[in-house]
C-alpha cells in the first residue's frame, strides 16, 4: 500500500521531491495501527500485484443516522487504467456501505481530472454545488499554535 499511496503522491505531484519511500510505509503502518478510521482497499490483478488503491473513512451518525462513506483517494496505476478496476473499487465500495447501512458516498476530484469525472459521471454520480474549503499545512500550523497559546 505505501508504494501505492507514494506513486498516488507522485501521480498528483509531477516532477515535486518526494519523502523517503520508508517514510510512506511508516505512516502507513501506524495509520492502520491506530486504527483512526481509515480503511483502505486494495486492488489487484491477475498475477496478485497490487494495482490499485482506495483510501476511506466512515463517519457517523450522518442524515438519518446512516453515515457517509468519504472516498479520500481512488488511484490506479498507469498501466491498469482502462481495466474497469476504478470501477470495480466503486462498487465493491457501494455494498461495503449498503451491508453496513451507510447512506452515501462523497468524494471530490480535481476540476481538471476528466478521466475520473469520467468515471463518476458513468456510475451515476451526481456533482452537488458546495465550496469545498482546505486548510493547508501552514494554517494548521498558525491555527495550533494560537491555540496553544491561549
Amino acid at each position: 500500500m505505501a508504494l501505492l499511496v507514494r506513486d498516488l503522491d507522485r501521480h498528483y505531484r509531477p516532477g515535486a521531491e518526494l519523502r523517503p519511500e520508508a517514510d510512506y510505509r511508516r505512516i502507513m503502518e501506524e495509520t492502520i495501527a491506530s486504527h483512526e478510521g481509515t480503511r483502505f482497499v486494495l486492488a489487484r490483478d491477475a498475477r496478485g500485484q497490487n494495482v490499485g488503491l482506495a483510501c476511506v473513512a466512515i463517519l457517523r451518525p450522518g442524515r438519518d443516522l446512516r453515515g457517509l462513506l468519504y472516498l479520500k483517494d481512488l488511484y490506479v496505476v498507469e498501466e491498469a487504467r482502462g481495466a474497469g478496476l476504478g470501477t470495480r473499487i466503486i462498487r465493491f465500495l457501494a455494498a461495503f456501505a449498503v451491508r453496513n447501512g451507510i447512506g452515501r458516498m462523497d468524494f471530490t476530484t480535481d476540476h481538471g481530472n476528466i478521466p475520473a469525472q469520467r468515471l463518476y459521471d458513468e456510475l451515476g454520480g451526481v456533482v452537488k454545488q458546495k465550496v469545498h474549503y482546505t486548510l493547508p499545512t501552514e494554517v494548521l500550523d498558525s491555527l495550533a499554535a494560537e491555540w496553544s497559546a491561549t
